[in-house]
C-alpha cells in the first residue's frame, strides 16, 4: 500500500451536484413548526380544562339554586318548577356562552316528578352536556368529544311532600285521624 502514496486520485465530476445550503434552515423550521404545535395544543387542553371547571362551578351553582328554589311551597306539583325556573335563571346569570367559543347547551334536570316513587329518586339536580374540541397540530383536523357536568346535591322534599308522607305514615298505623294540619312526628327531614 505504500506504494500508491505517490497516486494522487483525481475526483470524478458527478452529474447531480448535492447543495446543502439552506438545509439547516428547513430543519428549524420544521421543528419549529412542531414546537408551535405542540405548545398551542397544550396551551389549547388547558383551555378546555379551565372551560370544564368553569361550566362545573356554574352548574354546582344551578344546583344550589335549584336545592332552595322550592321556597317552602305548599304544592307538592308547582314547587319543583319554582326550583327550576331558578336554577336556569341563575344559570343564564353566568353568560356561558359569551365566556366560551361555540357553547351553546341548557341544563337538563333530574327532577322528583321524573320518578313514579321516592325510592328510585336517588339523584335530584341539574346536569349540563357540552361540547368542545382540540385540532391534531400540523394538520387541520380536530377531535371532538362530548363533556359532561353534573351537581346532584339533594332537594330537601317540600313542606306538601312531607305532609303527604306524614298522612300515609299516620295512616298506615290506623289511628284513623284525618290529615288537616301539619304535624311533626319525627325529625326525618321535614
Amino acid at each position: 500500500m505504500a506504494f500508491l502514496g505517490f497516486l494522487h486520485l483525481k475526483e470524478e465530476p458527478t452529474i447531480l451536484q448535492t447543495n446543502e445550503d439552506g438545509q439547516s434552515t428547513i430543519e428549524f423550521l420544521v421543528s419549529l413548526t412542531l414546537a408551535f404545535g405542540f405548545i398551542f395544543s397544550f396551551m389549547k387542553i388547558a383551555i378546555v380544562y379551565t372551560n370544564g371547571y368553569l361550566v362545573h362551578y356554574v352548574v354546582f351553582q344551578a344546583s344550589r339554586a335549584y336545592m332552595v328554589g322550592e321556597v317552602n311551597s305548599n304544592n307538592k306539583d308547582g314547587s319543583d318548577a319554582n326550583a327550576k325556573a331558578m336554577a336556569n335563571s341563575v344559570f343564564a346569570s353566568y353568560k356561558l356562552e359569551d365566556m366560551i367559543n361555540e357553547f351553546s347547551s341548557s341544563l337538563i334536570f333530574e327532577e322528583p316528578l321524573a320518578h313514579t316513587t321516592n325510592d328510585t329518586n336517588l339523584f335530584i339536580g341539574p346536569r349540563l352536556n357540552f361540547n368542545s374540541s382540540i385540532l391534531i397540530p400540523g394538520t387541520a383536523a380536530k377531535i371532538e368529544f362530548e363533556l359532561s357536568s353534573e351537581s346532584y346535591l339533594g332537594m330537601e322534599p317540600t313542606r306538601a311532600e312531607c305532609f303527604s308522607r306524614m298522612c300515609a305514615a299516620m295512616s298506615g298505623l290506623g289511628s284513623g285521624s284525618g290529615c288537616f294540619e301539619h304535624a311533626t312526628v319525627s325529625d326525618n327531614g321535614c
